[in-house]
């Protein structure tokens, strides 16, 4: 993918996030929460109080980036400018970058643990393992991921997604996992689990891999 072409898939993704910030959180219902919770718990719960952990997508920082800083050091990062000024109002003793997964730098060996909720799905997938070996440069010998994709084998075009363009392509689990092992993360996990979006139900797999 051309620089170019890359550059206007992230604005495309960014505007669309500033414009519908409300309606994506109001995706999820009190009565059917998503599992993102019950699964960021469980991969954080045997994590020493006071680690690393960057959480890219980060979105509106509810309800992630907030369990995390329960007892940890996090940075959130997501495109959406509009997303990020809510994160920052919703959990003020995390740090939080506007900016493109594929393009913000940290030194190497940064974090003990990476997560990466609803994200990849809105990275073109030719980007994936460049994106896969830059988490793995990130992290800590010994760090782990957790991350949900959205099966499938959807090459990617511009959809209409809650009243906005959107792009979204998707990659069959197993290819992910082969990319992720190809970018020395070592898939620990991969589990399948589906949730309630405004009432569709929509399929996840859930990796958990470690460097």
């Amino acid at each position: 993918m051309s620089e170019h072409a890359k550059h206007g898939i992230g604005e495309l993704i960014a505007r669309g996030y500033d414009r519908v910030a409300e309606e994506y959180a109001a995706l999820e219902s009190d009565s059917a929460p998503w599992p993102r919770l019950a699964r960021l718990r469980a991969f954080i719960a045997d994590l020493p109080d006071g680690s690393r952990l960057l959480d890219v997508g980060c979105g509106n920082g509810i309800p992630a980036t907030r369990e995390i800083a329960l007892r940890h050091g996090v940075i959130g990062v997501d495109i959406s400018p509009a997303q990020i000024a809510l994160a920052r109002s919703n959990v003020p003793n995390a740090t939080f970058h506007c900016a493109d997964v594929r393009e913000i730098e940290f030194p190497a060996g940064s974090f003990d643990a990476i997560v990466a909720l609803y994200l990849i799905d809105n990275v073109p997938r030719e980007d994936y393992a460049a994106l896969f070996r830059r988490l793995a440069g990130w992290l800590r010998p010994g760090g782990r991921i957790l991350l949900s994709a959205e099966p499938g084998d959807d090459p990617g075009r511009i959809y209409e997604w809650l009243g906005v363009p959107m792009f979204i392509n998707t990659l069959p689990a197993e290819e992910v996992a082969a990319l992720l092992s190809e970018a020395s993360l070592r898939v620990e996990q991969m589990e399948s689990e589906s949730q309630l979006e405004g009432g569709r139900e929509i399929e996840f797999v859930w990796f958990v891999a470690e460097r």
